[in-house]
């Protein structure tokens, strides 16, 4: 793939990678009018007016969580549920996730906060679109298990009881999932109280037939040795726009590009080096 040039289509969607910067995982919240800061390092932290969700966007974290997202039921509370998204992992699925919490939260009461599944519940429901897309299934006493056709992307539920502090702060988790071959790929891991709209948002986003954009000098190793990758056409002039060109001068015809980099106030910022030890929350 080292020919291409400019903007690409990546399918499947879960071997994408990330964009490198935070804005699309963050509109929804900036939307909404969350407040927006940074540390001196770069890293971005936006948070719920109330102060009871707090989404971070972390390049210079000391993990390779490059985002963390918790709710909580007050300002000084224990998190009631955590998530996080590693460096990798495709950017549409951590917007998919911010939206669907944003819309959570502007919903009366706190709907937010609630609705994950516990250690007996059944979670077809929520891993459902990717029984639809034919992901295999594993299932036993303990853990439900399901793999993408071509065995490059997965998910977990685990049954049994958690230690709820572990989860808040480790991959020890409720829920996971994953993407690319071992070593190079990406994971998401979602704890206990997480609400079961969340995830299900998320594995929609990972089963979605779209193709992801991307810009071919940002794709990762994972992406160029696993995934279809295929030029951005420009589209083809219509025998009206040919018209106009003869008409007068006019501006060539250009897609919509990939963020390559952000002159908005979120902070453009490279994806973090190989991946270190496993997130702490």
């Amino acid at each position: 793939m080292t020919d291409l040039d400019g903007d690409v289509h990546v399918s499947p969607r879960y071997l994408a990678g990330s964009i490198s910067t935070g804005d699309l995982g963050l509109q929804p919240a900036l939307d909404a009018g969350w407040q927006l800061t940074f540390d001196d390092l770069g890293n971005a932290y936006i948070q719920a007016p109330d102060q009871r969700v707090r989404i971070g966007f972390m390049p210079e974290g000391d993990d390779d969580a490059l985002w963390k997202i918790a709710a909580y039921q007050h300002q000084f509370a224990r998190p009631q549920w955590a998530a996080a998204f590693s460096s990798d992992a495709p950017t549409e699925l951590i917007t998919a996730f911010t939206t669907a919490l944003v819309d959570s939260y502007q919903k009366d009461g706190d709907s937010f906060l609630w609705g994950g599944l516990g250690r007996a519940d059944d979670p077809h429901p929520v891993l459902a679109p990717l029984a639809d897309a034919d992901w295999a299934v594993t299932d036993d006493w303990w853990r439900r298990e399901m793999t993408a056709p071509d065995g490059l992307a997965g998910a977990w539920y685990r049954r049994g009881a958690l230690d709820p502090d572990a989860e808040l702060i480790s991959n020890d988790t409720r829920w996971g999932l994953w993407g690319g071959p071992p070593r190079v790929g990406w994971y998401a891991v979602f704890s206990t109280h997480t609400p079961a709209t969340l995830i299900s948002a998320v594995a929609n986003a990972v089963v979605d037939p779209e193709p992801a954009l991307r810009w071919s000098g940002g794709l990762s190793l994972m992406t160029r040795a696993h995934a279809r990758i295929t030029p951005v056409r420009p589209p083809a002039p219509t025998p009206r726009d040919i018209a106009r060109t003869h008409a007068r001068s006019a501006p060539a015809l250009r897609t919509v590009s990939v963020p390559r980099w952000s002159t908005t106030s979120t902070p453009s910022a490279s994806l973090p080096g190989p991946a270190r030890a496993a997130a702490r929350r």
